[in-house]
């Protein structure tokens, strides 16, 4: 095996286990090559590199590398992390139903939240519309489940506004 992989695993497991953490810088280059006893630059750099592709760190010109995430992006099951959002999201809308609750709470005072509306409702709005869309050609019963869900928010959002 390359040596750039068992480096890029001591590496995530030390980003897993939360000895460096979330915003935490790693070590340059030149303290991993003398802990790890990596004689090549290019080494370090295609182990960063590495777990910059799993979403873990990202490197900056000048400054380093920098801890953004603590699990591989590519063990992450997207479809299902979404599934389950939205599963939530379903029984949050039924939530508010039930108990009669129609808010959401915008800070109008903060000059950033003035485009908030426009953003959330126009995504939501696409969204929904290319769901219906797709769900002519793939998985119709779950891209109308998500249409119809984002519609459901949509409507919540207007009415609360």
């Amino acid at each position: 095996m390359a040596q750039y992989y068992d480096l890029a695993d001591r590496l995530r497991e030390r980003i897993q286990s939360g000895e460096f953490a979330l915003g935490d810088k790693l070590p340059s280059i030149s303290e991993i090559q003398r802990e790890y006893s990596v004689h090549s630059l290019n080494t370090v750099r295609a182990a960063q590199q590495k777990l910059a592709e799993e979403g873990l760190i990202e490197t900056r010109q000048g400054a380093g590398a920098f801890v953004v995430g603590t699990e591989s992006l590519k063990t992450v099951d997207i479809l299902g992390e979404l599934t389950t959002l939205r599963d939530r999201m379903t029984t949050v809308l039924a939530a508010m139903d039930s108990q009669r609750r129609h808010s959401i709470t915008i800070n109008l005072d903060d000059p950033a939240e003035d485009h908030l509306y426009f953003v959330l409702t126009d995504a939501l709005s696409e969204w929904a519309s290319q769901q219906r869309h797709e769900a002519e050609h793939d998985q119709p019963e779950s891209r109308i489940a998500w249409a119809e869900t984002a519609e459901r928010l949509l409507a919540r959002i207007e009415y609360a506004l």
